[in-house]
């Protein structure tokens, strides 16, 4: 639809501004993203809790049992997991590796983030804007 309309407009001669190229938002995701990273490999509740959408977010992954079998996990209060998070006496530090591997984002209001974590684990990040900050709204992840 956003196409016709800026088609019926050219076609009209009716000036209309330079469509984004989502330069403004992307950087804005992977900020959000690098916040969780960063912010769980530094233990900082600021960070952390700026990246994500705590009170409504959720996190799922494949973990493995206490019998080596693997599992699959749900954590429904992320308002816990990142308080967990923060409260790491023994944060393993800011200068880990990750890299986003993807990025997809759906009229700009949703995107997804695959990101690499070191050598520990993968993860699909679901981000949603919320009013005008985009926030992590669903992780799953599956351990390397």
């Amino acid at each position: 639809m956003k196409n016709l309309i800026v088609l019926f407009a050219m076609m009209a001669g009716i000036a209309m501004p330079a469509a984004a190229d989502g330069h403004e938002d992307k950087e804005a995701i992977k900020a959000a993203v690098f916040d969780y990273f960063h912010g769980q490999g530094e233990a900082s509740r600021e960070r952390l809790f700026r990246a994500f959408d705590a009170d409504n977010s959720t996190m799922v992954g494949v973990v493995k049992s206490e019998d080596g079998s693997e599992m699959v996990r749900s954590w429904k209060d992320m308002n816990v997991v990142l308080s967990n998070w923060a409260s790491n006496e023994n944060p393993a530090g800011g200068d880990r590796d990750g890299e986003i591997i993807s990025m997809n984002m759906v009229d700009d209001q949703l995107a997804v983030v695959l990101f690499r974590s070191t050598d520990r684990f993968y993860d699909a990040l679901t981000l949603g804007k919320v009013n005008g900050d985009w926030k992590i709204i669903a992780k799953a992840f599956v351990l390397q």
